[in-house]
């Protein structure tokens, strides 16, 4: 198994770039219509995005100690109480 501290560093870097494509798909679809491809492209994108968002905290929390994750809403939920996300208004 990988080092866990390299694990969510590789896993942080990965999102950043996922991220930063969403962002300019979304950009995108902002300045104008978006084929019915396009769309579909979009969609798996943040698919992706929220994917490695969910392992990225996982893998985090689990650097931190926190070994009792099961799947995104564990790791979401730990995040909420660890400070590492924080709601806002939408």
């Amino acid at each position: 198994m990988a080092d866990p501290d390299v694990r969510w560093r590789q896993r942080f870097d990965n999102f950043e770039r996922a991220l930063q494509l969403l962002e300019r798909g979304v950009e995108l679809a902002r300045q104008r219509p978006l084929s019915e491809l396009e769309q579909q492209g979009l969609i798996q994108g943040f698919e992706f995005t929220h994917e490695l968002a969910w392992n990225l905290l996982k893998d985090y929390l689990q650097h931190q100690g926190i070994a009792s994750i099961i799947g995104s809403r564990d790791a979401t939920r730990l995040a909420f109480q660890n400070d590492l996300l924080t709601s806002s208004p939408a």
